[in-house]
């Protein structure tokens, strides 16, 4: 997988799902069973969120062995 890719599934695709939709869809006066069409909307897009860093991980990371991994946790930097 590109990193283009992983980049738009892996941070475009759930930014944009929540923080320029909900706040129009909050000025709406649609409910669904009493709930607000935002609110509904912003906890559809929490497994949407998942599902997409799920596809970046198993497109990319997955098969990455430990040992291959260029960061270094201990202080935090990229080599």
């Amino acid at each position: 997988m590109s990193p283009f890719a992983r980049t738009t599934i892996g941070i475009a695709v759930p930014f944009l799902s929540v923080i320029p939709t909900v706040p129009l869809l909050g000025r709406l006066d649609i409910s669904v069973f009493g709930v607000p069409l935002a609110l509904l909307w912003l906890f559809c897009c929490i497994p949407l969120a998942s599902a997409c860093l799920a596809i970046c991980w198993f497109g990319h990371d997955r098969d990455l062995p430990d040992e291959h991994i260029d960061t270094d946790y201990d202080t935090g930097a990229a080599p």
